[in-house]
């Protein structure tokens, strides 16, 4: 019977921190909810402004290294194209050179 009452008692007290809770919880939402509802909002909130200028110059700078890099790509691709055609030239050459040793002897 002891042990019976003992549950009970530990039972009635979770159920009363559980109640005591919900209670607290209730009673923070309304409380915010009060707040929110009393809060004057205004269009010039320092809160809600974006610092665009900052944005702004990164974007451009972003878009001058992204310019730089396809210079660069293009710098490399007219370097690459202008050896082949020194390849070939000089392929040209040596087997000019080789046909005269040939009929020189």
């Amino acid at each position: 019977r002891v042990d019976q009452l003992k549950y009970d008692v530990q039972h009635l007290q979770t159920a009363l921190r559980n109640f005591q809770h919900r209670r607290y919880m209730r009673e923070q939402q309304e409380r915010q909810r009060e707040e929110l509802l009393a809060r004057t909002f205004t269009t010039n909130d320092s809160d809600t402004t974006i610092p665009i200028d900052e944005t702004l110059q990164f974007n451009e700078s972003l878009q001058s290294a992204h310019r730089g890099m396809d210079d660069l790509i293009g710098s490399g691709t007219n370097i690459l194209q202008g050896l082949r055609d020194q390849r070939v030239t000089l392929k040209g050459t040596h087997k000019k050179i080789l046909d005269v040793a040939n009929m020189l002897g």
